[in-house]
């Protein structure tokens, strides 16, 4: 009897064990809270990341030539990818994919379509910043870092190869620092080369790493390869995109240039110059690590350019920063004249130097072993003037004047003055000439001189 009972125990056991097995095999880990072998970090990062990048489509009239000889319209269909980079729907993506595009419609990730406005571009990096409308605060991607990548690192794409959306591939980074020319005149440079598949569809899209933050963004394929693809580093964009937000807002700037101070766990924005005279009293210093503006956290230009989006010249903002280990917060008030600003300097550029002037971003002098910000294009130059005396050509990058850099036109007013330049018989220019570096001085007659003023208005003496 006994026996016969120890049996019936063993059957139950057994059988409980077998049931507990299956239960298992179809649940995994996850009773208790953990995740199932099948939740990889490949899938945890496209869960991060997908809600934020977004499908673009659009249609462009492009004219060829007819078989008659004479002019021919053609509708042609296009097609994209973009990253949501701010909850209120700004959205960063490849210039060539909104380039004339007459309708940008944009379905995000839960079905919703919105028509996109092209806001800005950087013709320099196949760049664009489009926004949609928005009632609603809309997920925004991670930004990671691409300045310490490493070749063979996993990496995941996700866009929408012809049309097929919400694509994913899976790669590595095959090779960095690559420069890809397109065409005669356009040629993309410091890109990172992967074997995850990109193909068409997918330029604008997310080049993510395994923790789901985005480290570049997907700009072309080689033609005719197979497993080539290259994408913009992150790094390079947000630069790019902190530009092109600055521009796009209607207030000034705060006097302020920034670097930009990488650790272990993410990045901080470190105040490198403080250029206004609001700043002459040390309020803010070289060195500060900015953390938040009016309340929110900024760890990068893009952000800081973000939280200043919706103030107006003469407002005050908040500045909280990290002095020493001490927390510090500091009330600054936005440079006003913005707009007039670059207006009056392309005006004195045009009357001292002799030269029309167009801003290009820091990829367009990238790899030329100094640390640009970006530069000044000469676009045309006056006939018998000091530039044209000193042999200056339309191409030529000014990079620099005497001990300053000018990636912007907003640094060439400031230069032009300050007493130093004011002051000195002639200046150093600093230009890159196809990819060259060169010193040309230039003279100035002291009767052209001109300043420009804080609040944009001339100056000439």
């Amino acid at each position: 009897m006994r026996i016969r009972l120890f049996q019936n125990q063993l059957q139950f056991a057994c059988k409980s064990l077998l049931v507990t097995i299956a239960y298992f095999s179809l649940h995994g880990a996850d009773v208790f809270g953990f995740d199932s072998s099948r939740n990889t970090p490949v899938v945890k990062a496209i869960k991060r990341a997908e809600p934020a990048v977004v499908n673009i489509q659009g249609n462009k009239t492009i004219t060829n030539a007819s078989s008659s000889g004479g002019p021919s319209k053609q509708e042609v269909n296009g097609m994209g990818t973009g990253v949501i980079i701010d909850r209120r729907g700004f959205i960063i993506t490849n210039y060539h994919v909104v380039d004339e595009v007459n309708r940008i419609e944009v379905t995000l990730a839960d079905g919703t379509t919105a028509i996109a406005k092209l806001l800005k571009h950087d013709n320099e990096t196949d760049l664009a910043l489009i926004k949609i409308p928005t009632n609603r605060d809309l997920p925004v991607i991670d930004l990671g870092r691409s300045e310490d990548l490493l070749r063979g690192e996993s990496v995941i794409a996700i866009g929408n190869p012809f049309g097929y959306q919400n694509t994913v591939t899976v790669g590595i980074i095959s090779a960095l620092h690559r420069d890809i020319p397109v065409n005669g005149s356009q040629q993309y440079h410091d890109l990172i080369q992967t074997n995850a598949d990109i193909n068409p569809g997918n330029s604008g899209g997310p080049l993510l790493n395994i923790d789901g933050e985005v480290i570049g963004i997907n700009v072309a394929v080689r033609v005719g390869a197979q497993g080539i693809g290259f994408a913009i580093p992150i790094d390079t964009a947000m630069e790019v995109m902190a530009d092109l937000v600055a521009d796009y807002r209607q207030s000034g700037g705060l006097g302020l240039k920034f670097a930009r101070s990488a650790h272990e766990t993410g990045s901080q924005l470190v105040v490198r110059e403080a250029t206004a005279s609001d700043f002459q009293d040390q309020q803010l210093r070289s060195g500060d690590l900015v953390d938040s503006v009016e309340g929110k956290a900024v760890r990068n230009r893009l952000e800081l350019e973000f939280a200043l989006l919706d103030k107006r010249d003469g407002e005050q903002v908040e500045i909280g920063i990290q002095r020493d280990g001490v927390r510090l917060a500091h009330s600054v008030t936005l440079e006003g004249g913005k707009a007039n600003l670059e207006t009056d300097t392309s005006e004195a550029a045009w009357e001292q130097l002799g030269i029309r002037l167009t801003s290009v971003s820091a990829s367009a002098v990238a790899g030329l072993g100094e640390d640009y910000k970006g530069g000044l294009r000469i676009t045309e130059i006056r006939q018998g003037s000091p530039a044209d005396r000193a042999r200056l050509a339309a191409g030529d990058i000014i990079v620099g004047v005497m001990d300053w850099q000018t990636p912007k036109l907003e640094s060439l007013a400031w230069i032009m003055n300050n007493p130093s330049f004011r002051q000195a018989a002639s200046s150093k220019y600093y230009l890159i000439r196809k990819r060259s570096r060169m010193t040309v001085p230039i003279s100035l007659e002291s009767s052209t001189l001109s300043s420009i003023s804080r609040n944009g208005s001339k100056d000439i003496r």
